[in-house]
């Protein structure tokens, strides 16, 4: 027996997370760390199959190979899409794979730049400028100030979870 083995816990469902190259992994792991620790598996997806580099506050980098790109996700996998800040950058595609999780009625976190596109994809602009978006169960929510960002997150992790 391995004795550095551990046991994981089984997942609750899994999880896309739409970045780009150079992500701010800040950013990145405060919109995904919560979900992680509550027991879902979260899979990076991008515009492409390379690996991803991002940068945290302290100048460090931070690597990751997308599970696959945004075109080619497998959308009946997943339970949950997150916009943790710069899939703006990518376009066309993520704002298509938004649109299949709202209209399959699937939980979407959004956060920082990504708003707009939440926005616009579920056709309520008045939240376009709020620090952070959810929609669930058909409703738009939006929470303004970096504090309610981190609760905004929390909330998601825990509904989920539900």
């Amino acid at each position: 027996m391995n004795r550095f083995h551990r046991k994981r816990q089984p997942s609750l469902g899994r999880i896309a997370a739409v970045t780009s190259q150079q992500f701010d992994a800040d950013q990145f792991t405060r919109a995904t760390r919560p979900l992680e620790q509550k027991g879902f598996s979260v899979a990076v997806v991008s515009n492409t199959n390379a690996m991803l580099t991002g940068r945290t506050e302290a100048g460090q980098d931070v690597n990751f190979v997308p599970a696959s790109t945004v075109g080619e996700m497998e959308f009946d996998g997943y339970c949950a899409l997150v916009l943790p800040g710069n899939s703006h950058s990518i376009g066309e595609s993520t704002q298509a794979a938004l649109k299949k999780f709202l209209g399959d009625g699937k939980p979407v976190i959004a956060l920082s730049d990504d708003v707009p596109l939440l926005a616009e994809a579920a056709s309520s602009p008045d939240i376009a400028d709020a620090g952070v978006a959810i929609s669930m169960n058909g409703k738009v929510f939006a929470a303004r100030g970096e504090a309610a960002s981190e609760e905004a997150v929390e909330v998601f992790a825990q509904a989920l979870a539900a």
